[in-house]
């Protein structure tokens, strides 16, 4: 085996919670309307996912989107996209998606209020901005890998939400090399995000390993490079019978350090 020389990490889900924070923001947006008409926020929040996923799809999105595993909630609390990456999502596209998706909602419920709609859209924004937390261990996990490797982030979607995750939790200092799908346009477990990475790093495949919580995405890209791979399943999921196979499984992020020293030995 090749001797190891750096650490690819997942974002989302990995070093930093996505859907139970995205969903506590909701929530609380959810619960303006709740506050002053009568909306279940629960419920709510369902519908909340259903018009995002309908409007995305109809939305004029490119292609690309689909290929960058650009999530249909990244935008419901995003910022324009930049110039550079080519996703044509600029400040005034945003801004529709948001307003037709929450338009939508609270009609559901008999509700027509542009203020309301306003409030919910700024305080979704701000409660998600809030909760942008790395897990307990993350950075204790991070530093020591970092004592021994160079680290990246290999993650799908949007370059500019991505990296505001990576900055408003703290995370963004400890790595050497950030790469988003939309940065490469196509997602994992495609070989080009991985690809950049490691031509930054200067290392080949199997001179790393992939660290991540998607089976389809993290496991299965880093197999077909021939790249070893830690799955963290913190959920303890059951493993596809899809022929891929993780070097290491793990439950708890605390466990990463000992596995990329066995991975190195």
């Amino acid at each position: 085996m090749a001797k190891l020389k750096t650490v690819l990490f997942d974002l989302d889900d990995t070093p930093l919670p996505e859907m139970v924070p995205e969903n506590e923001a909701l929530l609380v947006a959810c619960g303006l309307a709740a506050d002053r008409y009568d909306a279940d926020t629960k419920k709510m929040l369902d519908t909340v996912d259903e018009s995002c996923r309908r409007l995305w799809a109809q939305w004029k999105t490119p292609i690309v989107y689909s290929e960058i595993a650009y999530s249909v909630w990244e935008d419901l609390c995003g910022p324009a996209d930049s110039a550079e990456s080519n996703l044509g999502n600029d400040s005034d596209t945003i801004t529709k998606y948001k307003r037709e998706v929450w338009d939508e909602v609270l009609a559901s419920y008999g509700i027509e209020d542009a203020d309301l709609r306003d409030e919910i859209i700024k305080l979704h924004r701000i409660e998600r901005l809030k909760r942008l937390k790395p897990f307990a261990d993350a950075i204790d996990v991070i530093e020591q890998v970092k004592e021994q490797y160079p680290i990246a982030i290999v993650t799908n979607g949007s370059p500019t939400v991505q990296r505001i995750k990576l900055n408003e939790s703290g995370l963004a200092g400890y790595f050497d090399v950030v790469v988003a799908s939309g940065d490469v346009g196509f997602g994992k477990p495609k070989p080009e995000p991985f690809n950049s990475a490691l031509e930054q790093l200067n290392v080949r495949p199997e001179e790393a390993v992939m660290i991540g919580n998607s089976w389809g995405s993290d496991i299965k890209g880093a197999s077909n490079l021939g790249m070893p791979s830690i799955w963290f399943n913190v959920d303890q999921k059951s493993r596809p019978d899809d022929g891929f196979s993780p070097t290491i499984e793990l439950d708890s992020l605390k466990k990463i350090p000992e596995a990329v020293s066995q991975i190195a030995n």
